[in-house]
């Protein structure tokens, strides 16, 4: 008894929670890599669908029960803890209604037509089974993936007769491989091409005793079936015999031998057999080889499954092909006196009512491939309850109709028919959603009920009263001088010119200023080339391309190649790559580059691909084919013209589109500036004529104008980063100097600090409002906005310790400098159709926030870990409060972060169930998300756990821990496929910085350790 007790108050302590939350993290997230590798199927069958792992959640379960009961979670005071601990036992019940009840579906309809079937997006196995008359059978669901599958193994009884079927193995996209077999028969590939020439040119394999049409003559192997047939037959040699007269040409030329009719010769493969104008090649021949089935590479190609079959004595192999998401075709074969039929793949399943498609309709961006969205115009017709009713279904907004929601999937090539994703899950949907309303409500009371840990922190975390302010100067940026004699046009209307309208390649419309903003940049890797803004060099290299194309401003950051090249410096000119002979200088280079996959490209080959990117640019500016800048006429919604366009306009229309641009071109190069104004204020008229229903509002125009020019975010990281370190040195010394005047250095700070804030939060306004839509879509917006968040957190946290506000000062700055790093893209772009949400502001601002919060205990981790090293005999009393105060507001603010974090995870499964029918698939962003909550979560649990019990450990961890919030964010991003990512392709290598900042943080882990045992002592105490 007493043994029993004690196992059952080990697998509920908290020290088997940590053990299980840890085991549960390490797997998903080993999951998403599984899947990575070897598809979906494969961490299905590995992890998320084993039976050890719903043993796993279960545990999980029922040690959150005992503990609620252990720490008397349902008293009064405590029930704000409570909800949102109960939460997750209501969620996880929620996923077993729909892990066993629901299911989803596929439905495609073409447009007129009506249909009530849906085919499930399992896989099955029917086996049906005929005798006498009657019928039997089974039909099982399966999971087929190349490292595990299920086993199939039935025994079905009828009319007497016991039948085994069993899958014996299974081969994914199958393909047919002819293979030399001693047990098999004769084969020959041959080709043959008829008078036709080249055009009718066909290639075949022929088996012994089979035949073959080629244009109107019947050529057999074995068996003759014709008297007229040509016949090849094998015996110790090949031979062949045409009723006609044939002739044999070698392949290597040289004069034919005739070959009698009605004669046998004996023939061999590589030679040209001309029989009346029909010729025939002996590919290959195999005197004994058979058919096998092997994996191929096509990923479109039927997966193919081999089954023993035994009724009785009577034994036979069947081979079934099927394929995921397709029905299945039966086999049929006869084994003994039963006949049985066995199909893979989807089934049919027919629902109550029916949906009608009327019309499909696809919306793309003007003058873009790119859809903006789609939609299908449906009539809902359920016949029981007297209802014909028209809906339209687009992406973000479904139908819903008798526990069955329709969500707008895909489309047909030809856009006439649609396919959509059906989902039946009521009950478990409704469960689930409760549970994040309990969720949502017990994370929030937490925060604000007086009896919660948070509050209980908040009250004894001692208040820094020390104000003032910190006097410099900041130098401003000293303009390079020209090395070159450099032709630009005069600035005014440079401006003037930046506000003509474009339409970039993704169909967006913006000022060409923002267009030049982002090739100078790309370009020369500057905001502005030798002092000149981006507008001034980007017009100057349309109107006067012969000089700039001499004038070094393409950026060459490897030395190696710059040697390659012939230049001596960082940056060569466009005519620097080409040679005498008018030819590309890296042609050969950038393919080789190309040809490799990312992990193995070395850092010469990058080099060079950026390189090219930045040579096609300026090919593209100067021979005027980003100049999208002219409406067609003919197509308000259509692609713009540049001037070098084929254009299909009117006389007078098309002629302006060819010669404006270089009309003031040469008003430019003239020194007219009163004429190149003209044909400026020509195209602004012609675009309004033309275009203003695309064209976004002047207003608008102006502000995204404005906002390039000031480029705020830029300017602001030195600024959070100078003043956060700044902070951070006067706050330290005055922790191991009490007597240092701080009180007007931290007062200056904040006030120059909260400047910023408000000027960070006008751009993102400004960002929000050019692009019309929440400015988070990307990475550079994410990072901007998480750099917000940040110093957000720091002016709540300031009161309690100025500390606080100069680490996310510092955090800001470094988030905003990663922001404008050479891989992060600025540029404002239009949304891919899943993304126009309203679940996409709520979702992402709640993570990246989360992001912010738990970046500030990581930073704060950090600095304890430097405090406990700088700790001594003297000072161990006054750091080693500060320290206890810091990790106070360190687990305050991982506390409000994880509530963010999981908020924000479980919005993103609401937003994923109204754009795709499902709240959790275990995408790998999402997989890593919940991997982020199960840290931290771990992290804030660790107080209970003895040994973890230590304010040393919650440091060491609220550093580390931050590493699964880099993986959700960047990893998954770069190493993993999902539907997060939106531009596919292979793993980068892991940058070397990486390496070095694990080295630097492991090290000061170990030296802060040696000095936490010298100088603190930390009794453990059972936390309530």
């Amino acid at each position: 008894m007493n043994q029993m007790k004690k196992l059952l108050n080990f697998l509920f302590s908290m020290q088997m929670m940590g053990v299980l939350i840890i085991l549960f993290a390490f797997s998903i997230g080993t999951a998403t890599f599984i899947e990575n590798d070897f598809g979906t199927p494969a961490a299905r069958a590995l992890v998320y669908d084993a039976r050890w792992f719903e043993i796993l959640l279960l545990l999980l379960t029922m040690n959150l029960i005992a503990n609620i009961f252990r720490y008397k979670l349902y008293k009064r005071e405590k029930w704000s803890i409570f909800l949102f601990h109960a939460s997750f036992i209501v969620i996880i019940v929620g996923a077993g209604f729909t892990r066993y009840v629901g299911y989803e579906g596929n439905m495609h309809i073409r447009e007129g037509q009506a249909t009530n079937k849906i085919t499930t997006m399992e896989s099955f196995i029917d086996v049906k089974l005929e005798k006498n008359g009657k019928i039997s059978g089974v039909s099982e669901k399966i999971s087929l993936s190349t490292v595990k599958a299920d086993d199939f193994e039935e025994r079905v009884s009828i009319e007497g007769s016991e039948v085994d079927i069993k899958l014996k193995t299974f081969i994914p996209n199958a393909q047919t491989s002819l293979v030399q077999d001693m047990n098999g028969a004769p084969v020959i590939e041959m080709v043959a091409v008829g008078s036709g020439g080249m055009a009718g040119m066909k290639n075949f394999t022929l088996e012994y005793n089979s035949h073959q049409m080629v244009e109107n003559n019947l050529l057999a192997f074995g068996s003759n079936p014709h008297p007229n047939a040509i016949v090849l037959e094998y015996t110790d040699s090949l031979r062949m015999m045409s009723p006609m007269p044939m002739q044999e040409l070698s392949m290597m030329g040289g004069d034919a031998i005739p070959m009698e009719a009605k004669q046998w010769h004996l023939v061999s493969p590589r030679k040209l057999y001309d029989v009346g104008g029909t010729k025939l090649v002996i590919k290959n021949f195999y005197p004994a080889a058979k058919f096998k089935y092997v994996q191929g590479q096509d990923k479109n190609a039927p997966t193919l499954l081999v089954f023993d079959v035994k009724n009785g004595n009577q034994k036979k192999e069947l081979i079934v092909k099927g394929k995921k998401d397709y029905l299945g075709q039966p086999e049929i074969s006869s084994v003994g006196d039963v006949n049985v039929s066995i199909a893979y793949g989807s089934k049919i399943i027919e629902l109550p009512f029916s949906l009608k498609l009327n019309d499909f309709q696809l919306e793309r961006y003007p003058g873009s491939n790119s859809p903006s969205s789609f939609a299908s115009e449906v009539t809902l017709i359920d016949e029981s309850k007297g209802i014909e009713k028209d809906y339209r279904i687009y992406m973000n907004n479904i139908l819903n109709h008798e526990g069955y929601r329709f969500f707008q999937a895909s489309y047909d090539t030809d856009e006439l028919g649609t396919v959509l994703s059906v989902n039946h899950d009521r009950v478990g949907m409704t469960i689930t959603y409760f549970g994040y309303f309990l969720l949502i409500l017990g994370m929030a009371w937490s925060l604000i009920n007086p009896y919660s840990r948070f509050k209980i922190l908040g009250r004894q975390s001692r208040k820094v009263k020390t104000l003032a302010i910190l006097a410099f100067v900041m130098a401003g940026s000293s303009l390079g001088a020209n090395a070159q004699e450099l032709k630009v046009v005069p600035l005014e209307q440079a401006r003037s010119f930046g506000e003509i309208m474009i339409q970039d390649n993704g169909g967006r419309f913006e000022p060409i200023n923002t267009l030049a903003s982002e090739v100078v940049r790309k370009v020369t890797k500057k905001g502005k080339f030798k002092g000149y803004p981006a507008e001034q060099i980007f017009l100057s290299m349309v109107s006067n391309p012969q000089q700039w194309q001499t004038v070094d401003m393409i950026k060459v950051g490897n030395s190696d190649l710059a040697k390659e090249i012939g230049i001596s410096g960082k940056y060569a000119s466009f005519r620097d790559f080409v040679n005498e002979m008018g030819q590309y200088k890296l042609s050969k280079k950038v393919q080789d580059a190309y040809s490799k996959k990312p992990a193995h490209r070395s850092k010469y080959d990058k080099e060079i691909m950026a390189v090219d990117e930045r040579i096609n640019i300026t090919y593209m500016v100067f021979t005027g084919e980003f100049l999208k800048i002219f409406p067609n006429p003919n197509d308000k919604m259509g692609a713009w013209y540049n001037p070098t366009s084929e254009v299909n306009a009117a006389k007078d229309d098309s002629l302006f589109i060819k010669k404006s641009v270089v009309m003031l071109s040469q008003a430019l190069n003239a020194g007219d500036s009163k004429m190149a104004e003209t044909y400026i204020e020509g195209i602004k008229t012609y675009q309004k004529k033309f275009g203003s229903e695309v064209m976004p509002s002047e207003a608008k125009q102006k502000v995204e104008i404005l906002y390039n020019n000031i480029n705020i975010f830029k300017r602001l990281f030195p600024y959070y980063l100078l003043i956060g370190f700044f902070l951070l040195i006067f706050l330290v010394t005055h922790i191991l100097r009490p007597k240092f005047p701080i009180k007007w250095v931290v007062g200056g700070a904040m006030i120059i600090l909260g400047i910023g804030f408000l000027l960070h939060t006008g751009g993102l306004a400004a960002r929000w409002y050019i692009a019309g839509r929440a400015p988070w879509s990307n990475g550079f917006e994410t990072m901007t906005f998480i750099a917000w968040g940040c110093l957000l957190a720091g002016f709540m946290f300031a009161k309690k310790s100025k500390l606080a506000l100069a680490a996310t000062a510092v955090l800001a700055g470094m988030f905003l400098f990663v922001a404008h790093l050479s891989w992060m893209n600025p540029e404002v772009t239009n949304l891919v159709p899943v993304l126009k949400s309203y679940w996409l502001t709520i979702h992402v601002a709640i993570i990246t926030s989360s992001y912010a919060f738990l970046a500030l205990g990581a930073i704060l981790g950090l600095i304890n870990l430097s405090l406990y090293i700088l700790q001594d005999q003297k000072n161990k009393a006054v750091i080693a409060e500060n320290i206890l105060d810091l990790s106070r507001i360190s687990e305050m603010t991982m506390t409000i972060g994880l509530y963010f974090l999981t908020i924000g995870t479980f919005l993103g499964g609401i937003w994923a169930n109204e754009s795709w029918g499902r709240y959790w698939g275990w995408d790998p962003k999402e997989t890593w998300a919940l991997v982020s909550i199960l840290v931290y979560s771990f992290v804030l649990h660790m107080r209970f756990i003895p040994g973890l019990k230590s304010i040393y450990a919650f440091n060491i961890a609220s550093i580390w821990s931050y590493s699964a919030i880099l993986m959700t964010y960047f990893g998954v991003n770069y190493y993993l496929a999902g539907l997060h990512s939106y531009a596919k392709g292979d793993p980068v290598p892991i940058p070397t910085w990486v390496y070095y900042t694990v080295a630097i943080l492991f090290a000061l882990s170990i030296l802060a350790y040696f000095n936490y045992k010298k100088y603190n002592y930390e009794p453990e105490t059972e936390e309530a």
